[in-house]
């Protein structure tokens, strides 16, 4: 009895100790957020929205729902009436996949408290809902915990949370830039006890489970700024992680800080936020309604705490069609920490939709011969959504196609091996897909193009042979001809990578081009000349 008192009271003391942090006021380390203040709303910031999303169980049915709430501070005027921002609530029964979700207009934050957390709402319908901290006793809040209800046409929630782990604080201080021209505050509770009741489509019961609270205020607004995919993840080994990865309008991943955080919680004494992470998109889908194409399946890799994680949704209908297209729906999680195996639950938000592969192909031009590349070009590049390619010929007009190379990575092909015979002509057609064939898109070219012999071509094409040098290349790439070729006209040149993305373009002026502004790869020149289009290689270092 004695060591069984003695383990209470260690435990009891441990649980204190780990949670010295649950008191009012409460300012992180080297933090910029406090609490309860930084809980409220923020009257100089244009944007803020109040997030909650998790997992919960039905004490009656057993069954597994996830759910997402999110009020959004954002003053606007729809035909003539005046709103203070919108509301979203999605509702998922994850054993069926069936989804619902209701946006309504907030027409006024009747009660929206400066200091703390206290949303009184009154929405469109005239439904007013509540987000505030749990009192005990009446008028004294209690830290870190909160009760929160809300109703939809399909269902509504009536829940208890109670914090279990210290605030996340991405950066360390909870400030940092978002894309290119944007700055937010940020702070995650991560692990929330939840109880309550929950109505889903007429079915109500008790449910339990855990939750995920966030808070951003600052000058990011998710309708108009740079689109991206989020994530909060809960693994099984304690650790939390809040993933975001921005896109620019051209659909590029900076490695700018910026656009790349990954903030993890390992445990009550350490988490931190780093940027040199990879985050690689393996498979997709795409919804008949809107027609919006989403990604589905993530590989996270960061050599910080080895992580190796495989993120994919559960259900592939869970996208928010107002106030504008977005997917916001669970994950599952599994794959390794430190090379020990772990699983996991959490969300996605994903504003960023793909696109099927648009394709040309640049050369040949006739007439050609196996020394020259066949090289093609993705009109709409998206480094998110990684192409392979697969090239085909055909010699009756299209009725018959035959493969030269499949699930190529690269943008051109030398084929070595052509049967094709001195005067042949033929078709070529190149088809770029994602890995999993969701997203595909087929070109031909417009017209045949006449194989020449090598020997045959030779004398005719060599006056328009060069070499590029140096190569590798570190800022000037000079173009070295075997006989100049300027009195005939104006030779253009067009730079491009391997997914086909124009990079620098121009015409030459003293056979030499400037490539310091790329970035170390290997690139494609192709120079347009009176007598054709010459397609070559090269390497920045």
């Amino acid at each position: 009895m004695l060591c069984l008192h003695v383990i209470f009271l260690c435990l009891t003391a441990s649980t204190a100790l780990a949670q010295e942090w649950k008191v009012y006021p409460h300012v992180p380390e080297g933090s910029l957020i406090s609490f309860p203040a930084d809980e409220g709303r923020h009257a100089e910031e244009a944007m803020e929205w109040w997030y909650m999303a998790g997992h919960l169980k039905g004490e009656s049915t057993e069954t597994a729902y996830s759910f997402m709430l999110s009020y959004f501070y954002y003053p606007a005027t729809i035909q003539g009436i005046e709103f203070d921002g919108f509301r979203v609530l999605n509702l998922t029964n994850d054993h069926t996949g069936e989804f619902f979700s209701e946006t309504q207009p907030v027409t006024s934050y009747q009660d929206l408290a400066l200091d703390h957390l206290h949303l009184d709402v009154q929405l469109f319908n005239g439904i007013t809902e509540s987000w505030d901290h749990r009192e005990e006793p009446p008028g004294t809040r209690v830290p870190f915990e909160y009760v929160v209800s809300a109703s939809a046409e399909h269902g509504e929630i009536a829940l208890s949370t109670v914090l279990q782990k210290r605030p996340l604080i991405p950066g360390g201080d909870g400030l940092f830039d978002q894309g290119a021209s944007s700055y937010t505050y940020y702070y995650s509770l991560t692990d929330n006890l939840v109880t309550g009741t929950l109505n889903f489509n007429g079915t109500i019961e008790e449910v339990s489970g855990s939750a995920w609270i966030d808070r951003q205020y600052g000058s990011f607004d998710p309708n108009t700024r740079e689109k991206y995919e989020w994530f909060f993840l809960q693994l099984s080994n304690g650790m939390d992680l809040n993933i975001w990865n921005l896109f620019t309008p051209e659909n590029l991943l900076p490695e700018q800080e910026a656009y790349r955080h990954l903030s993890v919680y390992v445990d009550e004494s350490t988490q931190y936020t780093e940027h040199d992470f990879l985050l690689e998109r393996l498979a997709w889908f795409c919804l008949p309604g809107s027609g919006n194409c989403y990604a589905r399946q993530w590989r996270l890799t960061s050599e910080i705490n080895q992580l190796d994680l495989l993120i994919s949704t559960l259900h592939q209908n869970s996208e928010v069609t107002l106030p504008f297209y977005f997917f916001e729906g669970a994950v599952s999680v599994s794959g390794t920490v430190k090379g020990e195996a772990v699983t996991g639950k959490g969300f996605a938000e994903l504003l960023k939709s793909y696109e099927a592969p648009q394709l040309s192909i640049l050369s040949p031009q006739e007439p050609w011969n196996k020394a020259e590349p066949i090289t093609w070009m993705v009109e709409n590049p998206d480094q998110g959504r990684p192409l392979l390619f697969d090239l085909a010929y055909s010699t009756d007009q299209g009725d018959t196609w035959l493969p030269v190379v499949v699930e190529l990575r690269d943008t051109f092909c030398y084929w070595k091996d052509t049967p094709l015979m001195d005067g042949d002509s033929c078709l070529f057609q190149v088809t770029a897909y994602t890995a999993d064939r969701t997203l595909e898109g087929v070109f031909v070219s417009p017209k045949h193009s006449v194989y020449v012999d090598q020997t045959t071509l030779a004398g005719e094409r060599s006056v328009h042979g060069f070499q590029l040098y140096p190569n590798p290349v570190a800022q000037s790439l000079g173009i070295q001809w075997e006989k100049d070729p300027a009195a005939s006209g104006k030779i253009s040149y067009l730079i491009m990578d391997y997914s086909g993305r124009e990079l620098l373009s121009g015409f030459l002026s003293d056979n030499s081009i400037d490539v310091s502004p790329l970035i170390r790869g290997l690139y494609l020149i192709m120079l347009e000349t009176p007598g054709g289009s010459f397609v070559k290689t090269f390497v920045k270092h």
